[in-house]
């Protein structure tokens, strides 16, 4: 089924809450949305996917702009933690629309998960690992994670 297929046949009130979920930037929302709006037979993850697409593209104007993901921000978002970070860390994790390298703190205590800090989605890495080594520079932490060599697999897409 075809982007313009799925569309037209979604009911009114199914697209309307799948573009509020698009223009929030909550395209798994919106995929999901699509999945059960009951049109018989069922849509297709990937058509539904292409359509989140296609209507983030469509929208773009009206996007809720990305937070702030500057080191100054970020240093903001790391002192608001219950206790400074001892380290932070970066990794990479793949979705339907690309690689995204996430940035979190590792907390003093019993190993956990990292909390998050920012989390990236783009082509050009270089400004987000520059970032993350100067947030890590400035609070005095070792930054743990993957280097300048981009997400694996990259060259296998």
């Amino acid at each position: 089924m075809t982007p313009h297929e799925l569309w037209t046949a979604l009911p009114q009130e199914a697209r309307e809450r799948v573009d509020a979920f698009v223009v929030r930037r909550m395209r798994m929302h919106a995929v999901k949305e699509m999945r059960e709006a009951g049109l018989v037979p069922r849509p297709g993850l990937y058509d539904c996917a292409d359509l989140a697409v296609v209507r983030t593209e469509i929208l773009a104007d009206r996007l809720v702009p990305l937070p702030a993901q500057d080191v100054d921000t970020l240093a903001g978002k790391a002192a608001a933690l219950p206790e400074p970070p001892t380290a932070l860390e970066l990794e990479w994790d793949g979705d339907s629309w690309g690689w995204i390298l996430l940035l979190g703190a590792v907390l003093p205590g019993p190993p956990g998960c990292p909390r998050p800090l920012a989390r990236w989605q783009q082509t050009d890495w270089t400004e987000p690992l520059a970032t993350a080594r100067a947030l890590a520079d400035r609070l005095g932490v070792p930054l743990r994670g993957p280097g300048d060599d981009g997400p694996p697999y990259a060259g296998a897409e």
